[in-house]
């Protein structure tokens, strides 16, 4: 019984060391099909559709000028930056910075 405890504790520290690593960004780029306060779903240039977590330490660019979310519609061709988070219920995409790109 106590093993098995310690097995579940030793998985648990396993879990929480591996969110607090550094990895570098996966980026993304497409087209914005869906937009939240909470969420951002694109489609990539592959035809896949991706959705993103918005988080409080989200940022949304303009070039260099920082926008807010509500400034992005559907059609916006956008690149994101995202990290992986794995929570209890699975493991999530969260947007770090969201580019908008000038029209063609």
């Amino acid at each position: 019984m106590i093993s098995r405890r310690l097995g579940i504790l030793l998985v648990f520290a396993a879990l929480l060391a591996a969110q607090n690593k550094k990895v570098p960004l996966a980026n993304f780029t497409g087209t914005v099909r869906g937009v939240s306060s909470k969420r951002i779903t694109i489609e990539t240039q592959e035809g896949n559709l991706v959705d993103f977590d918005i988080t409080g330490k989200t940022r949304v660019m303009s070039g260099k000028k920082k926008i807010r979310m509500d400034d992005l519609k559907s059609g916006d061709a956008v690149t994101v930056e995202a990290h992986e988070e794995i929570r209890i219920l699975g493991q999530y995409l969260v947007a770090d910075i969201i580019t908008a790109m000038p029209p063609p």
